[in-house]
């Protein structure tokens, strides 16, 4: 409800898991500016004397990770999910002694067992596949992203100055609060325009993000994939 000019709008964060499913996601820090930051760091970009260096070798190393990288967290999740399974069974054996369905229970007890050994080889693979990409491919990446991190600290030097001159010419500061459990964060704003921002890991790509910039209009906003970009991290 509005009082003296203020609002309150609820927002949800909701990204792919490893298996595109969407899910909240908790803990996540969601800013409202008083600006379109997006904006801002565009046109500090275009006075910048250099392009941004080495997006097109980053993103060739990006994309030869990923296929490594994605294979074993999926065996990796696949074979937890499993071991879980499992161990809820025993437990109940343990409770269940010997009643009519301790035999029920003992067979997918087994199975589980049997899930998870036809799983290892494979899982053993991927982790093989995963340290080799690191072994071959991270340092190139750490070395260039670290080139990358020098253009930035030059090109957006001016940053912090410039948006404490937009607050004090708008008398409105940031405000910025973490999504609960459910994904869920509530924010009161003032009377104005604000912008929304928030990232998220991919849990598909290390090398990756979901950056959300929009308008906060309405009361209720969920940030997706659908109003998302995703974003290398250079």
């Amino acid at each position: 409800m509005a009082c003296s000019g203020q609002r309150t709008i609820a927002v949800q964060i909701l990204v792919p898991d490893l298996h595109g499913g969407e899910s909240p996601l908790p803990g996540a820090l969601v800013t409202v500016l008083p600006y379109d930051r997006d904006s801002l760091l565009a046109a500090m970009e275009r006075q910048a004397p250099t392009p941004r260096p080495h997006t097109e070798a980053l993103d060739s190393l990006f994309h030869a990770f990923r296929a490594p990288f994605l294979a074993f967290v999926r065996a990796a999740w696949d074979a937890q999910q499993i071991r879980q399974h499992r161990d809820a069974l025993a437990a109940r054996l343990d409770s269940a002694g010997a009643t009519p369905g301790a035999g029920e229970l003992w067979a997918q007890l087994r199975a589980a067992e049997d899930s998870l050994r036809r799983l290892e080889p494979g899982l053993r693979r991927a982790r093989d596949g995963l340290d080799t990409a690191r072994d071959t491919l991270w340092p190139r990446i750490e070395r260039l992203r670290s080139e990358v991190k020098r253009w930035e600290l030059t090109t957006f030097s001016g940053y912090d100055t410039t948006v404490r001159g937009i607050a004090r010419d708008r008398l409105r500061l940031g405000l910025s609060d973490t999504t609960g459990p459910d994904g869920w964060v509530r924010l009161v704003l003032t009377r104005g325009t604000w912008w929304l921002t928030a990232r998220s890991p991919d849990p598909q790509d290390p090398n990756a993000e979901w950056y959300w910039n929009v308008p906060a209009t309405g009361d209720t906003i969920r940030l997706t994939q659908s109003n998302a970009r995703h974003l290398p991290r250079y």
